[in-house]
C-alpha cells in the first residue's frame, strides 16, 4: 500500500493566498529530504511600497501558493513561521545573494537551502487533461449512513442525446485520504482514467475519501470494510440516475482500493465486475513486513486513529473474499512495485478455478512501478521525478475489459 502517510502534508491547512506576481519577484526552490524523498519547495518573495511579502509552496502537491502567519527579520536572518503546521524557516542569505540557507522546522529541524531561479517552478504533468472536456461533468454529494461525513465526487459521462445508458465504474484510491483525482506528487491518476475512460464510451464516478479536506483528524477514523461501504454508498446513489446503466456497474481500486474492490465484488450483487490495480492479495502484516516495517513487537492503541485502520488490515485477509468471486474481473500488476510486490501479491491464484478460466484476466507489466509508472527502480522516491502519470497500455487495457466485462 501507498507508504506516503509518513510524508508530513506541509501545507493541507493554511490559508490560500492568491496572489499578483510583480515584475520584481525573487524566486527560490529548495529540496527537503524526508524518509529518503526530495520534496521541492519553492518560496517567492515580492518586494512592495509598503512591506515584503512571502509565499511558500509545494508544487508536487498543490498548485497554490501559501502565506506564513508571522515573519521576523533580525539583522541578517530571515524568519518565517507558519502556525498552522508548525512549520518554521529560518534563513540566512548567502555572500554571493544566489541562495538563502538555515533550516526548516517541523516535529525535527533539518537543513535547507533555497537556491535563486530565474523563473517560478512548476512540476511537468503532460497527461493532466485540460478543460474544457468534451463530454458531461456532474458535481454530485452521497452519505453513508454509517459515517457522518458529506461525501463530494464527480461523475464523468459522454454526451448523447439524453437517452443512453453507459457503463459505469467508480474509482477507489488507497490507503490514506486522498481527493477524488488520487492526486500524489502533482500525479492526477484517477482524473485521467476518468478523462480516457469518458472520451471512450464509460462513465466514471471519483470522490473524495472521508474527510478529506476535514481539520478534525477523527474523521478519518475508519477501517477498510468502512471505506468499503463508503464506495457502495457511492454506488447506491449513482445507479438510480438516468445515464447509468445499473446492470453494468464496475469497481476499479488502487492499492487498497483494490482490495475494496475484491471485496465488494463478492459481496455485494450489484457490482458487476472489477478491475484491481496493484492489489494486495495476502494480508496487511505481511504487506508492511514486506515494506520494511518492523511489527513483531507492535502494541496496536485503538484509540489512535491510524492504529485503528492498522490494526484491522493486518489482519484481513483477501483470500476470503476472492475464493468467492464468481464475476469479470481484471487483475493488474506493475513488476517494479515496491509497495504491493508482484512476487507475493497475486489475487488471480486465489480466485475460483472456474473464474480463472471463465472471467478473470491477469496482466504483468514488467517496468511499472506501484502507480503504473514506467520507471527504473520502481522505488517510492522516483515517483515525484517522472512526468508520465500512468502508463498508456494500462489505460487502453482498462478501457477494453469496461466496456466488453459483459
Amino acid at each position: 500500500m501507498k507508504r506516503l502517510g509518513s510524508i508530513k502534508l506541509f501545507f493541507l491547512c493554511l490559508l490560500v493566498a492568491y496572489i499578483s506576481k510583480g515584475q520584481d519577484t525573487l524566486f527560490y526552490k529548495a529540496e527537503l529530504e524526508a524518509n529518503g524523498l526530495k520534496l521541492p519547495l519553492t518560496l517567492e518573495i515580492i518586494p512592495t511600497k509598503d512591506t515584503t511579502l512571502y509565499y511558500l509552496g509545494s508544487p508536487m502537491q498543490s498548485k497554490e501558493k501559501f502565506s506564513p502567519s508571522k515573519v521576523k527579520y533580525i539583522e541578517d536572518t530571515l524568519s518565517l513561521g507558519f502556525k498552522s503546521t508548525k512549520i518554521v524557516l529560518h534563513l540566512k542569505e548567502s555572500a554571493n545573494k544566489d541562495s538563502l540557507n538555515g533550516t526548516f522546522a517541523q516535529m525535527g529541524t533539518s537543513p535547507i537551502s533555497f537556491v535563486r531561479q530565474n523563473s517560478s517552478y512548476s512540476v511537468s504533468r503532460p497527461q493532466t487533461p485540460k478543460m474544457p472536456f468534451d463530454y458531461n461533468c456532474l458535481e454530485l454529494d452521497f452519505r453513508n449512513p454509517e459515517c457522518s461525513y458529506n461525501f463530494h465526487g464527480t461523475l464523468t459521462y459522454p454526451k448523447g442525446k439524453g437517452e443512453e445508458k453507459y457503463p459505469l465504474v467508480v474509482l477507489v484510491s488507497g490507503s490514506g485520504a486522498q481527493n477524488r483525482d488520487s492526486e500524489v506528487f502533482g500525479h492526477k491518476l484517477f482524473l485521467v482514467i476518468a478523462d480516457y475512460l469518458t472520451n471512450n464510451g464509460v462513465a466514471v464516478f471519483r470522490y473524495d475519501d472521508r474527510g478529506w479536506g476535514e481539520k478534525d483528524v477523527q474523521m478519518y477514523r475508519g477501517t477498510t470494510m468502512d471505506f468499503a461501504m463508503d464506495a457502495y454508498s457511492a454506488v447506491k446513489m449513482l445507479k438510480e440516475l438516468p445515464m447509468i446503466d445499473k446492470n453494468n456497474i464496475g469497481i476499479c481500486g488502487h492499492s487498497e482500493g483494490g482490495l475494496i474492490a475484491e471485496i465488494l465484488l463478492a459481496e455485494k450483487k450489484d457490482i458487476a465486475w472489477a478491475i484491481l490495480m496493484a492489489a494486495p492479495s495476502i494480508n496487511g502484516f505481511e504487506i508492511l513486513k514486506s515494506q520494511g516495517a518492523d511489527m513483531s513487537n507492535y502494541q496496536f492503541d485503538t484509540n489512535k486513529v491510524n492504529d485503528y485502520w492498522i490494526k484491522y488490515f493486518c489482519e484481513l485477509e483477501p483470500k476470503t473474499y476472492l475464493s468467492k468471486i464468481k464475476k469479470p474481473i481484471l487483475i493488474l500488476q506493475g513488476g517494479k512495485d515496491h509497495q504491493v510486490f508482484p512476487q507475493l501479491n497475486n489475487p488471480f491464484e486465489l480466485l475460483p478455478k472456474s473464474t480463472q478460466k471463465k472471467h478473470a484476466k491477469y496482466k504483468l507489466y514488467p517496468n511499472l512501478n506501484h502507480l503504473f509508472q514506467n520507471c527504473n527502480t520502481g522505488e517510492v522516491h522516483e515517483y515525484m521525478n517522472i512526468e508520465e502519470t500512468i502508463d498508456t497500455q494500462v489505460l487502453e487495457d482498462i478501457k477494453s475489459f469496461c466496456t466488453f466485462a459483459r
